[in-house]
This record gives C-alpha cells, structure tokens and sequence, in this order.
C-alpha cells in the first residue's frame, strides 16, 4: 500500500493545491466585484422567471417597483437583453439578491395596482382584485403561475404570497447552479493562466517531492500547522503568494531543475527520462482542473490525508513483529 513517502508527497501536491485554490479564488471575486456578474445572472433569471426575455416590460415593471428599484442605484437596463447572462456579463449596478419576499409582494403589487412607481389606488390588495387585474397583465404563463398559487391557497393571500415566494426559491436555485457552473470555468481559465504563466506543474512538483525528503518534510511540517487550524491559512492574494514563495517549490520559468543535487533516494528522476511536449501540458492542465474544485475541497482532503500519516508513520518507525508461532 501506500508508504509515508508516498503520503507526504500527496500532501505536499494538496496544500499546494489549497494555496493556489484560495488565490484564484482571491482574483475571481476581485474580477466579480469589476463586473458584478451576479447580477447580471440574477436579471437573467427573473427575466427567465416572468417570461420577459428583453426586459422591457414585466421584468422592467419588476426592477423599477419600489420594492425592488430600491436595492439598487441608477435605472433598469437588461445587461443582456435577448441573450443568456455570461461570466463575463457585467450587471452594472443592478442588485446581486433580492428577498424572495420582496418579489412576491411586488409581483402581487404589479397585479393589484398596476406596473409603475405611482400611487394608484389606496385600497388593499384582495384575492378578488388580484384575480379582476390578472386580464390586465399581458403575459400568460405569469397570469397561469399567480392563479396556481391563488388557487393552491384556497385563496388565502399569504399562503399565495408563501407560493410565490417558492416559485421565485426554486428559480433561483437554477440561476445558482448556472452561476456556480461559470465560476468553476472562470477558476479554471484563472488556474490555467497562473499554472502556465508560474509554471506550476503538478507532475514536476510531485518529482521533485518524491526524490527531496528535506524539501518534503518541511512542506508537511507547514501543511500540518495549517490543517490544525484553518484560520490560520492566508486571507488574500499577497499572503498567498508569500506562503508559495516560502515552500521552495520548482515553480518559475527561471527553476533550473540541478540533477547534481545530492538526492534523498538513488531513483532516477521520472521527469528527466520522460520529459517532453506532453507531459508539462499536461502537469499545467492538472494543476487548473484541481484549482476548480475549490480550496474547501482541498482542505478537507488534506486533513484526512494528515490523519492517514498519522496512523501509517509509527507502523513503518516501529513494524509489527511477526509471529513466532510455528508449526511442528
């Protein structure tokens, strides 16, 4: 099975993995605070949800309600108007959540009294007058989905308002998996850029571990530090990088990867015999589609890697007798 060696490596390739995790992380919310791409998927999925793929009339009525054109600065324009929402769509100024309670009063607002950010009528929004205006909203799949919800209610107003509420929950658990969907792209391309432009190569990285037991005990001495406490791992881009200069890793276009070093084991290097145009491609490909999976991803794997050391370090310092039991 696996020897400590082996064990060391995997977490020294894991909390490499958990600091680049963390700083490409540090750049897309960087990049989502310039464009505000939430946003942007959340418009998409509310002029999804009304059936207003231009934004220019139920949706339009909706953002500029003021329930809703509070949440924001500026005027209603679709980011996107016609089109799906992208990672690099910018929402501009429109807002990144909105209560699904603020857009169920509002949407019953638009059917009582009428889009607008006028006072029209003083009396109180009934069950009977929603369903007299719902003629006036011209839009039939709205009209279909608020008369379910009043028909489910048995026409109680806040149980329609409660199914509303549902239908608005369960849209935006949709948009949430599109935009997580993105995100993972997003830090894939970002992981792909630093793991080239550094020169990151998980394959070269595990190399070098595997024949360095120095190199490789001190990354574990740091990775067990921070795996007992997580709050302990860097918070920004600057803390990050300092923590990846810090492991001496053969990361860098200018690592001069030295044969002559006096290595920790007579194994010849994997990656001088077999070098070449595939393989580092193919170590940078690696390092990106790990950094997707997220720096939560890679902590908890590191602690349980560590909790593996734990058990299979003292077996090899001290290995169990064998018997002395014999038969006759």
């Amino acid at each position: 099975m696996f020897n400590s060696a082996i064990l060391e490596v995997a977490i020294g390739i894991v909390f490499l993995y958990v600091l680049l995790s963390l700083m490409c992380t540090a750049l897309r919310e960087g990049l989502e605070g310039y464009l505000k791409t939430r946003a942007s998927y959340l418009e998409n999925g509310i002029r999804e949800l009304l059936f207003d793929p231009r934004g220019e009339s139920l949706a339009k009525a909706f953002y500029e309600h003021p329930l809703v054109f509070s949440l924001f600065n500026g005027e209603y324009a679709s980011p996107a108007p016609g089109k799906t929402a992208g990672a690099l769509t910018r929402g501009k100024t429109l807002p990144s959540y909105i209560p699904a309670e603020n857009f169920a009063a509002a949407l019953m607002d638009i059917v009582a009294r009428g889009p607008g950010r006028a006072l029209v009528s003083t009396e109180s929004a009934t069950v009977a007058g929603i369903r007299g205006q719902l003629a006036m909203i011209d839009n039939p799949a709205v009209q279909r989905a608020v008369l379910a919800s009043l028909d489910t209610a048995n026409d109680d107003l806040a149980k329609a308002r409660e199914n509303l509420e549902r239908w608005y929950d369960s849209a935006m658990d949709r948009v949430s998996g599109r935009y997580r969907r993105s995100t993972q792209w997003v830090l894939f391309w970002i992981g792909l850029a630093i793991s080239v432009g550094f020169n990151i190569d998980t394959l070269t990285l595990a190399d070098y571990l595997y024949r360095n037991e120095t190199q490789r005990g001190a990354i574990v001495a740091q990775a067990g530090s921070i795996a007992k406490d997580e709050l302990g791992k860097p918070a920004n881009f600057d803390d990050v990088k300092a923590q990846i200069d810090s492991l001496r890793l053969p990361v860098g276009w200018d690592f001069v990867f030295n044969e002559n070093e006096p290595p920790t084991s007579t194994r010849k290097s994997f990656w001088s015999e077999y070098h070449g145009y595939f393989m580092k491609p193919l170590g940078w490909l690696l390092t990106a589609f790990a950094v997707t999976l997220g720096a939560p991803f890679w902590f908890d794997v590191l602690n349980k890697i560590m909790i593996i050391r734990s058990t299979v370090k003292p077996h090899e310092k001290s290995p169990e007798e064998a018997s002395e039991d014999r038969q006759g």
